[in-house]
């Protein structure tokens, strides 16, 4: 009996956060060591990408990593990033690569105010245009931390669907089909607005930062999932992309060498892989759209020693962590203030507050950097006080440049 065929999308996220944070990247010794260690994972994927024509992956690189890759590019760090997004470009053009949005700073975007959340997509927004041109139909939320509050504004901003981990997806709709639930994208709604959710494979998805081969990987999919299939299903393994073993190098390691491109060989020659059909969820979607409607529980990806609740406590536990989202939360509040009484004031106010108001949103944003929290050591928070002073020099030059009070 012949196997349905079954769709398959790698999602692989790229991030670093912003290591100097009043001074080019290249002057930051962390900085330094961590792009020593990452550039490959950055830089190879668009060498594969353009030697195999049955290659497809969807991609997504924070704002913070785009900038910083820049400047390292713009220092002379590595002669790897020379023409860089040029090479992505063209595997776009090939049909081998799309790229979703995200938060600039990768925020947790559950836990930030609604408009800071249009400013962390909009100044994405911009960087991905001049990198990649265009504007994305997908959005990656960093930590895939999901909560229906956010689908508004993703709406409003043009975005199409996003990545949730499939056992809010399963938690929330236990009375229908689990495998009809997992390997189907679904429409979410809130506030009437609407949006598509994939859920991610969630065990699939943790076995892949670890290390696989296509061998496995068929196992996988023909004992658990296959059996169910529609001939619809979308398979879809979402991790980070430079973590584990993607860092490995060399034409037979890591990710690239010892799974991709001998899946990319496998697809293309052997029989018993011809029912496995590689593909990006916009690709997908174009021919399966969604067909039914749920709600998905509040959640991030599996997070050790974390439970699945909804609280994101990763990034909220602790009573440090707590005061350093108390003093975001204030300065937030502090500058939205100010932002309306510089719209209000019009011509009244100078262009130069108008320019010192966008540093402060940048600082606050830099500020709202989940890394300050997953770490959640001094020295990290420390970082977002840091930055909260400095969006709060700001807003305090504005208000004597306009005369508020």
């Amino acid at each position: 009996m012949e196997k349905q065929r079954l769709y398959f999308a790698v999602v692989l996220h790229m991030h670093q956060p912003r290591y100097n944070l009043t001074g080019p990247v290249h002057e930051s010794e962390m900085a330094r060591d961590v792009f020593n260690q990452t550039l490959h994972p950055y830089t190879y994927p668009a060498e594969i990408l353009k030697k195999y024509e049955n290659a497809k992956v969807t991609l997504n690189f924070t704002g913070s990593l785009i900038e910083q890759l820049n400047e390292l590019r713009d220092a002379g760090f590595d002669s790897r990033l020379n023409g860089l997004w040029d090479r992505y470009i063209e595997t776009m053009k090939l049909g081998r690569a799309n790229f979703t949005g995200c938060g600039y700073f990768h925020p947790i975007f559950p836990l930030i105010p609604e408009e800071d959340r249009r400013k962390q997509i909009e100044m994405h927004l911009k960087i991905f245009e001049k990198t990649f041109g265009g504007k994305p139909t997908g959005f990656w939320l960093p930590e895939l931390a999901f909560s229906m509050k956010v689908i508004p504004v993703l709406a409003e901003m043009g975005i199409k669907w996003t990545i949730t981990d499939s056992p809010h997806v399963l938690n929330a709709n236990k009375e229908m089909d689990r495998n009809m639930l997992m390997y189907k994208p679904h429409y979410v709604e809130c506030n009437g607005k609407r949006i598509i959710v994939i859920p991610r494979d969630r065990i699939i998805s943790i076995a892949q930062q670890s290390g696989y081969e296509p061998a496995w990987m068929k196992k996988e999919i023909e004992q658990r999932i296959q059996p169910n299939n529609d001939g619809d299903f979308l398979l879809t393994v979402a991790t980070d992309g430079e973590n584990g073993w993607f860092r490995h190098s060399g034409e037979n390691a890591g990710f690239w060498g010892w799974f991709f491109e001998p899946l990319l060989h496998l697809l293309k020659n052997n029989p018993d892989y011809k029912h496995i059909e590689l593909t990006s969820i916009d690709d997908y979607l174009k021919e399966h759209p969604p067909k039914d409607t749920v709600t998905v529980e509040d959640g991030s990806w599996n997070v050790p020693d974390t439970s699945d609740d909804g609280r994101f406590l990763k990034w909220t536990g602790g009573d440090d962590r707590q005061k350093t989202w108390s003093d975001i939360l204030e300065t937030s509040k502090q500058l939205h203030e100010v932002d309306e009484k510089v719209k209000a004031a019009g011509n009244d106010c100078s262009q130069k507050a108008k320019t010192v108001i966008q540093q402060a949103w940048k600082w606050l944003m830099l500020a709202e950097s989940s890394d300050n929290f997953w770490w959640g050591s001094k020295d990290w928070l420390d970082r977002s006080t840091f930055c909260c002073s400095k969006a709060r020099e700001n807003i305090n030059e504005i208000s004597k440049t306009c005369g508020f009070t």
